[in-house]
C-alpha cells in the first residue's frame, strides 16, 4: 500500500466554511488531492450528525466513508462526505489559515487516506475530472 502524500489526509478545522448554496458552518475538512505549487487543495467535508449509514467503513453508493469514534482525529463517529468536492485555492487557504479561519488540526493515518480514497473511487457519482484528483 502507498503513503498518502504530504497533503492527503492532512485535516483541518474551517470556522464558518461557506458552501455553494449560501450557507456557512464550522467544519472539519479533509485534503484529498496533493496539489502541485499551481493547484487547489480538493476537500471533502466530515459531520458528525448521524447519516443513512452506520457501519464503519466505506458506503460508495451514499458517497460516505464512516470512521468510529476514537478513530485518527475524531472523537465521535463522523461521516466523510464526498457527494461534493471542494476546491480552494493555495493562496486563499494559506490566507484562510494566517487569519485563523481555518486551522490545520492534524494528519490521518495512511491506511484510513487510503481506504477513504479507495473508497471515493468506487463511487458512481464523481466525475472522470474529480477522479483523476485522487492519486
Amino acid at each position: 500500500m502507498n503513503s498518502p502524500a504530504p497533503h492527503q489526509g492532512k485535516v483541518f478545522s474551517y470556522k464558518q466554511f461557506p458552501f455553494g448554496d449560501g450557507g456557512q458552518s464550522d467544519k472539519l475538512l479533509i485534503v484529498i488531492n496533493e496539489p502541485d505549487s499551481f493547484s487547489d487543495y480538493i476537500f471533502v467535508k466530515t459531520t458528525s450528525q448521524p447519516k443513512c449509514k452506520d457501519t464503519q467503513g466505506c458506503h460508495c453508493s451514499h458517497n460516505l466513508y464512516v470512521l468510529n469514534p476514537g478513530e485518527d482525529l475524531f472523537p465521535k463517529k463522523t461521516w466523510v462526505q464526498f457527494h461534493e468536492l471542494y476546491p480552494i485555492p493555495r493562496l486563499a487557504m494559506d490566507a484562510a489559515t494566517k487569519y485563523g479561519e481555518a486551522k490545520r488540526i492534524g494528519q490521518l493515518r495512511p491506511q484510513t487516506v487510503a481506504a477513504i480514497l479507495n473508497c471515493m473511487k468506487k463511487s458512481e457519482d464523481l466525475s472522470p475530472r474529480e477522479l483523476s484528483f485522487l492519486k
